[in-house]
């Protein structure tokens, strides 16, 4: 017996197109199947575009914020080299200020070394050496002022570098080597 459906189908009214029911039936599942897993993957599209255009937006606002910030950072840097700068500044005004007070420790040191009748009349002072003039009433004065400084701890060696005597007054002047120890 045959059996003949009059009723029209769906893909007919829509499409006009009416398959058979033999090849409908089967496939039915396997095409709702299909239907639903690409309606599955399109409504994931739209999940993940609209993520991603989340995404985008925040990095376009990070960019923003790191631009801004650019400029912050080279400021800041500027300020941190003029306060290095500064602090190099202050550390060598310091030695300069504590070389002063050294150099005027040594000089005191050094006329507290010579003896009673001897007297500086001048210094010369550079890195390697110190170049005392000074005048004394006898010669045996001098070379007590030499032994005398020769034993000061922040000179190696001191040597008479020149004597004469004074024909306008009583006595010698005298010049002296001190050199720096090493």
């Amino acid at each position: 017996m045959k059996r003949i459906n009059y009723l029209v189908s769906w893909s007919e009214r829509r499409f006009g197109i009416a398959p058979s029911a033999a090849i409908v039936a089967p496939r039915r599942p396997a095409l709702v199947a299909c239907a639903a897993s690409l309606a599955l993957m399109g409504a994931l599209w739209a999940v993940e575009a609209s993520r991603l255009r989340v995404a985008e937006l925040a990095g376009a606002a990070s960019a923003e914020r790191l631009a801004a910030g650019a400029a912050d950072v080279s400021r800041a840097q500027l300020v941190a080299r003029d306060v290095q700068r500064l602090r190099d500044l202050h550390e060598r005004i310091t030695a300069i200020r504590r070389t002063g007070a050294d150099r005027a420790a040594e000089i005191a040191a050094l006329g507290d070394h010579l003896p009673a009748e001897a007297w500086l009349t001048a210094l010369h002072a550079d890195r390697a050496a110190m170049m005392l003039e000074g005048r004394s009433a006898r010669l045996s004065t001098v070379g007590t002022a030499i032994s005398a400084l020769a034993r000061l701890p922040a000179y190696g060696a001191a040597r008479l570098v020149a004597i004469h005597a004074d024909s306008r007054r009583p006595g010698v002047t005298y010049s002296i080597a001190l050199e720096a120890r090493r």
